[in-house]
């Protein structure tokens, strides 16, 4: 690698670095205006903890569809966030669902279909239409994660 491209690449880093850094504080600067979900602190960490899970099952998911794994996806998507998974920790007590208001109870639900919906899309190994139904479960992600907080 020349200089030249080293120093451009150290450059665009900080460049990035600094946009990164002011979107952040411009973010944290603005009033949060999601719903806040009162739950105790067993239910936060539970929901936390499968949150987190789902965001690696995408990350999973995208792996799979990329290297046209769709068996593996289908069985995956279903295992780790389709309706079977609804309700897991409902024995305990604190499962988080019962803390939560309708729309987001609702919004949950809906992820949790659209997953099952994908497992059942990705066996007909269509990329583009198991795509497109990868996509309505993030959508669900986000309208959740855009009006509600639990913090």
């Amino acid at each position: 690698m020349s200089r030249r491209n080293g120093a451009s690449i150290v450059i665009a880093i900080l460049l990035g670095t600094s946009l990164a850094s002011h979107s952040a504080s411009a973010e944290s600067s603005k009033p949060d205006n999601r719903q806040l979900v009162s739950m105790p602190e067993e239910a936060q960490r539970l929901l936390r903890s499968d949150m987190f899970d789902h965001l690696v099952v995408l990350n999973l998911l995208l792996g799979h569809l990329a290297a046209s794994e769709f068996q593996q996806a289908s069985e995956l998507a279903e295992a780790r966030l389709g309706n079977s998974t609804k309700g897991k920790h409902r024995g305990t007590g604190m499962g988080p669902g019962r803390f939560m208001p309708p729309g987001m109870h609702q919004l949950g639900f809906g992820m949790h279909q659209a997953a099952t919906d994908f497992a059942e899309i990705a066996k007909n190994e269509d990329m583009s239409t198991a795509l497109s139904a990868l996509r309505r479960i993030t959508n669900s992600c986000v309208a959740c994660h855009a009006g509600f907080r639990i913090r």
